[in-house]
């Protein structure tokens, strides 16, 4: 039996959202502590010009990255 494909909402991109941004017990934001390999992936399956993604742009330039680069070079 093949698995159901779920539609992503705008719900779905507010907990990932919340979720990157959330303090660790470190005191660090996830988005922080992520590898770019995951971020590449949780970019790439956000909605373009979605909350989460100018999160992770916004990370990357912190970081002096260029955001497109970045996830050219982790992207899968």
């Amino acid at each position: 039996m093949a698995a159901k494909k779920t539609k992503r909402n705008a719900k779905d991109d507010a907990a990932t959202l919340r979720w990157l941004l959330a303090a660790g017990r470190g005191g660090v934001r996830r988005i922080e502590r992520l590898g770019w390999k995951r971020l590449a992936g949780i970019y790439l399956a956000t909605r373009p010009g979605s909350a989460v993604r100018k999160a992770i742009n916004a990370e990357a330039r912190r970081c002096g990255y260029t955001p497109r680069t970045i996830i050219a070079l982790h992207a899968e």
